[in-house]
C-alpha cells in the first residue's frame, strides 16, 4: 500500500509527547516536555503557535474548541481553541495525570493519573466527575467508548480493565502486560483504543502485538502482529471508519493494519529510530501525525489506498 512518510520537524524539547488533530483536522497539536501545547497549520509550518501551560504536559486532547491538557502540577487543565486562553481546571490528582481523552461528543473528559486513579469529569460542569477506583499502579492510558457505557484503562499493575460509567465498576479485566512501579520504567505507555462508530473492538498494545477484544463477550477475538515487528508496540490509534488500525513502536516501526483481513498493509521506520509516543488518524483519514521520545512530529500520508479500500468494501456489501 503506497504512503509516504514525510520527514520529521523538531517541535518540542527532549522528552514524552504527544498528538492531536482539531475536529477539521486543519491542524496538528502537539504537546511535550518543555510545558508547550504547539499548534501546527502543517508539517511544514516554521512558527508554529505555541501556548505554554506549565513545566511539564504529559498528554493532550482536543474537541469542539476545548483543549484539555495534563499537566505536571497534577491537574488536568482546559483552554480556548485556537485562542489558548485559561478555561479553568477540570479536575486535579495527588499527583500527575498521564493521559487525557474525550469521548466521542466532546461532553467528557477521561483522566487516568499516577496516584492509581481514573476520573471521569463533565465538560460543562466539572463539579461532576466519576471516580474509578481498583488500579494498583499508576495509570498508563485511558479510552471511552463510543456509546459512553465504558472506560478502559491500562496501567503498571500490569492489568487492562473495562469499566461500567453508569456503576463505577469493574466488568472486565486481563493481567496481560508486564508489570512495572512507574510511567518511567514501563516497558509500553498500551495507550489502547475502541473501534469508532460501534465501538465493537478494543485494541490493547501487548508486547509485540496488538489484541482485539470483543466488547459483548469481554473475550480476545483477535491478534494483529507482523515480522517486522521487534520492540514492544507503544500506541495504537483506529482509523476513523473503523477498517484500520495504525501502531507505533519502541524502536519506531510505523504499521497500519486492515482488521478485517489481519493484513498488515503498510510498514514504516521511523527515519531514527526514536520511540513513537504519540499517534493520531486525521478525522477524514489519509493521514497519521505522530510523536516520538525526542519531540519531534512526523506524518504519513497515503497515495490514495486508505479510503479507497474502505469505499469499495461499503460498494460491494451493498
Amino acid at each position: 500500500m503506497p504512503c509516504e512518510r514525510k520527514p520529521m520537524r523538531y517541535g518540542h524539547s527532549e522528552g514524552h509527547t504527544d498528538v492531536c488533530f482539531d475536529d477539521e483536522g486543519k491542524c496538528i497539536v502537539t504537546c511535550g516536555s518543555d510545558g508547550d501545547v504547539r499548534i501546527w497549520e502543517s508539517l511544514d509550518d516554521d512558527d508554529p503557535k505555541s501556548i505554554n501551560v506549565g513545566e511539564k504536559v504529559y498528554s493532550v486532547a482536543l474537541k469542539n474548541g476545548k483543549l484539555v491538557t495534563a499537566v505536571s502540577n497534577n491537574t488536568v487543565q482546559i483552554h480556548t481553541f485556537p485562542e489558548g486562553d485559561p478555561d479553568g481546571i477540570l479536575t486535579r490528582f495527588t499527583t500527575n495525570a498521564n493521559h487525557v481523552t474525550f469521548n466521542s461528543s466532546g461532553s467528557r473528559v477521561a483522566a487516568g493519573s499516577s496516584d492509581f486513579i481514573v476520573k471521569i469529569v463533565e465538560v460543562v460542569d466539572s463539579s461532576q466527575q466519576k471516580t474509578l477506583r481498583g488500579h494498583d499502579a499508576p495509570v498508563l492510558s485511558v479510552a471511552l467508548d463510543p456509546s459512553d457505557e465504558f472506560l478502559a484503562s491500562s496501567s503498571c499493575d500490569g492489568s487492562v480493565t473495562v469499566w461500567s460509567i453508569e456503576s463505577q465498576t469493574q466488568v472486565a479485566q486481563w493481567k496481560i502486560l508486564q508489570k512495572s512501579s512507574d510511567v518511567s520504567n514501563a516497558k509500553s505507555l498500551c495507550r489502547l483504543a475502541w473501534q469508532p462508530r460501534s465501538g465493537k473492538l478494543l485494541a490493547i498494545p501487548v508486547d509485540l502485538t496488538i489484541q482485539l477484544y470483543d466488547r459483548n463477550t469481554w473475550t480476545h477475538v483477535s491478534t494483529l502482529s507482523d515480522d517486522l515487528i521487534s520492540q514492544v508496540v507503544n500506541v495504537v490509534v483506529w482509523s476513523p471508519c473503523g477498517k484500520f488500525l495504525a501502531a507505533g513502536t519502541i524502536g519506531g516501526n510505523l504499521l497500519v493494519w486492515d482488521v478485517e483481513t489481519k493484513l498488515c498493509i503498510e510498514r514504516q521506520k521511523h527515519e531514527k529510530g526514536f520511540t513513537v509516543c504519540g499517534m493520531a488518524w486525521h478525522p477524514s483519514g489519509g493521514r497519521i501525525a505522530y510523536t516520538d521520545t525526542e519531540g519531534c512530529l512526523g506524518l504519513l500520508e497515503e497515495k490514495g489506498d486508505w479510503r479507497l479500500s474502505w469505499f469499495w468494501k461499503k460498494r460491494e456489501k451493498t
